[in-house]
């Protein structure tokens, strides 16, 4: 059984993006799974580390200054990985949300924006 899972080290990086200062460290020492957006701030590539980058995400995770960056083992069952939704990924993986379009829906077209404080008679 060589398929995909055999090369899946079952390790996932998670971000704490509250902590994170975008020193860029961690997206230099692991430029294949780590990439920075505009502001600096790393963007992780979705889906489990390769079993082949495991060091390299373990070194990324202890160089990190502010200790943003952790590896977390997960145990998902195949069929569950297979046939997970868009809907269902973090939403800093989802490609909808990589493209720069706004995590909220867009006003509807019948509802007009609110007005600012009126102006207080004398």
């Amino acid at each position: 059984m060589s398929g995909p899972r055999a090369l899946d080290s079952g390790i996932r990086l998670e971000i704490d993006r509250i902590t994170c200062d975008a020193y860029g460290t961690c997206a230099e020492l692991l430029p294949e799974g780590i990439d920075l957006d505009e502001w600096g701030y790393p963007v992780i590539a979705a889906g489990n580390v390769p079993l082949h980058l495991v060091d390299l995400a373990r070194r990324a995770a202890d160089s990190c200054p502010v200790l943003a960056l952790r590896l977390v083992r997960v145990s998902i069952p195949a069929a569950a990985a297979v046939g997970q939704a868009a809907g269902d990924r973090r939403p800093e993986t989802r490609p909808d949300r990589m493209e720069g379009t706004p995590p909220w829906p867009p006003r509807p077209a019948s509802r007009t924006a609110k007005a600012g404080p009126k102006a207080r008679r004398r």
